[in-house]
């Protein structure tokens, strides 16, 4: 079939669908205002001369235009408040919106934005989501239990692989989150300070506009010569940098799902996540790794010690994570979910 995808080109989540329907055979078209590209994929760029909100709103007229040139067999849009919104302008069906967190959780707290949320949704054929926490939080605004579809955006476990662990070495507490005030990793490297051990560090891969003041947080706590902060990383490299890591910390303040927790669970390396959001479905709370009210620094750094001082624990809920990935968040599973929600579509 022929899919056009609105939708952010550079984004892993996009580049993601996209691959996948285009090694399926389809026909994939992408208009984004992102301007990477994805092998296989016909890109149209998109005019983004203020770099605000307001550009979807200049592209509109342009983006109903090519809908009506390519005649898609599905039209499927990504992240409800601004490339779905473009779709929902196109009256054009069938029509996926796919909603990803923070449109849903965040932005609809005035009666103004959470009345064009419901209406840009209501147009949609379908609302996928990936997780259970966020296909409530939109069942509950749309009011409509059988337009949302439970699509899991899983992993691919041929790619996150588990390594050989080496012995007598240094072991490594990761996190591959924007180094951005949601994601809590300041309370990582305070629980870590607590921690009188020589025999850690920690490996921050991401970038954001917390990097300095975690760096001289880092200082201050007397721990700098412990933290490397990588930068930022395409997505492709993430699972070599998972390879390096024997515990996954993820402190955050809000999460709707949690994909870097199961990428990292395929690699069997334990969990350490907040209790809340969407995280709770992706760790299996004294299985796979362990869940710690946010912001509590110290619980997280009384669990961080338990991992650190047992490795046999490691060893048990890396594999029980990896076990629960497969079963349950095995990306080419996963995908055949969208697979069969386009088929019956077009068929309607």
């Amino acid at each position: 079939m022929k899919i056009l995808y609105l939708a952010h080109s550079g984004s892993p989540h996009t580049q993601k669908w996209v691959r996948h329907f285009v090694q399926r055979g389809d026909e994939v078209h992408v208009a984004s205002l992102g301007n990477a590209p994805i092998e296989g994929a016909i890109l149209h760029p998109l005019w983004h001369p203020t770099g605000t909100k307001l550009d979807y709103l200049i592209n509109s007229w342009s983006v109903r235009r090519l809908v009506r040139a390519l005649k898609p067999d599905i039209l499927h849009a990504h992240y409800a408040t601004s490339y779905g919104y473009l779709g929902a302008g196109c009256n054009f069906h069938p029509f996926v919106i796919t909603a990803w967190g923070s449109d849903v959780l965040e932005f609809p707290k005035s009666a103004l934005k959470r009345k064009l949320l419901h209406s840009t949704l209501s147009k949609a054929d379908g609302v996928t989501t990936a997780g259970k926490f966020l296909a409530g939080a939109t069942e509950k605004l749309l009011g409509n239990r059988q337009k949302v579809i439970l699509t899991p955006f899983g992993v691919d476990v041929e790619t996150f692989q588990p390594r050989q662990k080496d012995k007598h070495k240094t072991i490594v507490i990761g996190t591959t989150k924007s180094l951005e005030p949601v994601y809590g990793l300041e309370f990582l490297l305070r629980a870590f300070a607590r921690l009188a051990r020589n025999n850690i560090k920690i490996l921050l891969v991401g970038d954001g506009s917390l990097r300095q003041k975690l760096k001289e947080l880092a200082f201050e706590l007397k721990i700098a010569e412990k933290v490397e902060f990588a930068g930022n990383a395409v997505h492709a490299e993430i699972p070599g940098y998972l390879q390096k890591v024997d515990i996954l910390v993820n402190p955050s303040l809000r999460e709707s799902f949690g994909v870097s927790v199961l990428e990292a669970q395929a690699c069997e390396i334990p969990v350490i996540a907040s209790d809340i959001g969407g995280l709770p479905e992706v760790v299996q709370d004294g299985v796979t790794g362990f869940l710690v009210p946010p912001t509590d620094v110290n619980a997280l750094a009384e669990k961080i010690e338990l991992l650190v001082s047992d490795e046999s624990l490691r060893k048990r809920m890396g594999k029980g994570g990896r076990e629960f990935v497969k079963k349950n968040y095995d990306w080419s599973e996963n995908a055949k979910i969208m697979e069969r929600l386009y088929d019956s579509l077009v068929k309607k």
